[in-house]
């Protein structure tokens, strides 16, 4: 997924080399020797040489660190993408045609229309789910989405969208313009077909 990588650690993302590098080894000689490599001799110390000066136990997490992110940016290429209702159909309806009780999933999805996240919801009853907007909505941004989609599914089979459909489709989208994090389609899934309001003209 495009996570914006180490956005998350904004405080590491403001400090230098030879501070990172006191950070991860606790040597001060180790942060001289790179703020030496940088300023002295205009090189920039190798990650390998970083390592070789930590201890066992601080070189282990790291290059656990370091193998969980390499693992997790190559899965990128793994990913699907979704541009329009029939694509999400074809992705969710394994998941979702034959489901006794109804269920509400959100694929968001990046810049380049590729999937970032499936994640379901809600699990409701056989006419209804709950779906709170505030989720749908914290989630994007945890994961860095800029669009999603949700889909939903009728267990009767009917996929004409009822008022409480329509009210949520339509809460999601105001948030979605206020998040700048817009709402691709609302689709509704059933006997193996589905309905969209975006192809419907209803977002």
């Amino acid at each position: 997924m495009e996570t914006k990588n180490f956005e998350i650690n904004g405080e590491f993302r403001a400090m230098d080399m030879a501070e990172l590098a006191y950070i991860l080894t606790n040597q001060e000689s180790v942060s001289m020797m790179v703020k030496e490599q940088e300023v002295v001799y205009g090189n920039v110390c190798t990650l390998d040489e970083v390592i070789y000066k930590m201890t066992p136990a601080r070189k282990k997490l790291v290059l656990a660190g370091i193998e969980f992110y390499k693992r997790c940016q190559a899965s990128l290429s793994k990913y699907p993408k979704v541009s329009c209702s029939y694509d999400v159909f074809k992705l969710m309806s394994p998941v979702m045609s034959d489901l006794k009780v109804e269920e509400a999933w959100v694929i968001y999805v990046n810049q380049a229309a590729k999937v970032i996240r499936k994640l379901r919801i809600s699990i409701g009853g056989i006419a209804s789910t709950q779906v709170d907007v505030r989720v749908i909505m914290k989630e994007a941004l945890l994961c860095g989405a800029t669009s999603f989609f949700l889909v939903h599914n009728h267990p009767s089979g009917n996929l004409t969208p009822s008022r409480d459909d329509d009210r949520l489709t339509g809460a999601l989208v105001e948030a979605g313009r206020m998040m700048n994090i817009k709402v691709l389609d609302h689709l509704i899934i059933g006997n193996n077909e589905y309905f969209s309001y975006a192809d419907e003209g209803r977002l």
